[in-house]
């Protein structure tokens, strides 16, 4: 039987990989405005997390494409830590 709270980590994990795949999309697109506003966008939707994942990977991006990628493992390392939720 499927639970509220598995319910739960299956959309957010749903949500992360939408988010990825939408960055990854925008990306080779090269749609650089619509890029900007959402990285801008899960930036301060994971605000805490993301300053916990900066804290490990202290070097900031140096162009759109560098932080680009560096959301999308930021992404992958969050469908990470809630596949292993308990």
């Amino acid at each position: 039987m499927i639970t509220d709270k598995d319910a739960k980590k299956v959309k957010e994990l749903a949500d992360l990989r939408e988010e990825y795949e939408k960055t990854q999309r925008l990306l080779n697109e090269g749609k650089n405005e619509e890029l900007q506003k959402h990285l801008q966008d899960l930036q301060n939707k994971y605000l805490v997390e993301r300053m916990v994942y900066n804290t490990a990977n202290p070097n900031p991006p140096r162009s759109l494409e560098e932080n680009a990628s560096n959301c999308m493992r930021f992404l992958q390392s969050l469908m990470i830590a809630k596949s292993t939720e308990k």
